[in-house]
């Protein structure tokens, strides 16, 4: 996924503004339990060893649930969290009136890009207003530009290169 999602950046992110995120978790970690239904919740601060702990007890009752992964395990979910920064040359109010450029108009290409990625559609798939698909067009053509042109483009450079 990684360099799936790098790879669309670098096609078309003009500007490389986006830069890879790794978010790092806390030594320790609050634990909200309940030990049965008729008790009360119980706040416990888990330090290093604990998390290691219940982390190893985590995958052993996943392990016995699915009978070592020969159960499939109907109605689960992962989710992933992918980050990035945006990066400007100048603080807030300096790219907003110094640079003219809209912050909200490129977390919004932005997250298109990634949307694009993710799901593995063309990102023009993923607008169904015309309106709103014409306005992001002008912030990003790169990114919505047309499969068809975009084949008929390369074609065109295959051709002429011969």
């Amino acid at each position: 996924l990684p360099q799936l999602l790098d790879a669309a950046v670098e096609k078309t992110d003009e500007a490389s503004a986006l830069r890879s995120t790794i978010i790092k978790t806390g030594q320790s970690w609050l634990r909200n339990r309940q030990e049965n239904l008729l008790s009360g919740l119980k706040l416990k601060r888990l330090l290093a060893d604990e998390l290691k702990l219940e982390k190893i007890k985590a995958f052993d009752l996943l392990d016995a649930l699915s009978r070592s992964g020969s159960l499939a395990i109907e109605s689960s979910e992962l989710h992933v969290i992918v980050a990035v920064t945006h990066c400007f040359e100048k603080d807030i109010i300096g790219t907003i009136i110094q640079d003219n450029i809209n912050p909200i108009q490129k977390l919004e290409s932005s997250t298109l890009l990634f949307a694009s990625a993710i799901h593995g559609v063309d990102a023009r798939d993923l607008i169904k207003d015309e309106s709103e698909l014409s306005r992001l067009e002008g912030q990003n053509p790169l990114l919505l530009k047309d499969s068809v042109r975009i084949e008929e483009e390369d074609e065109l450079t295959r051709l002429a290169s011969c």
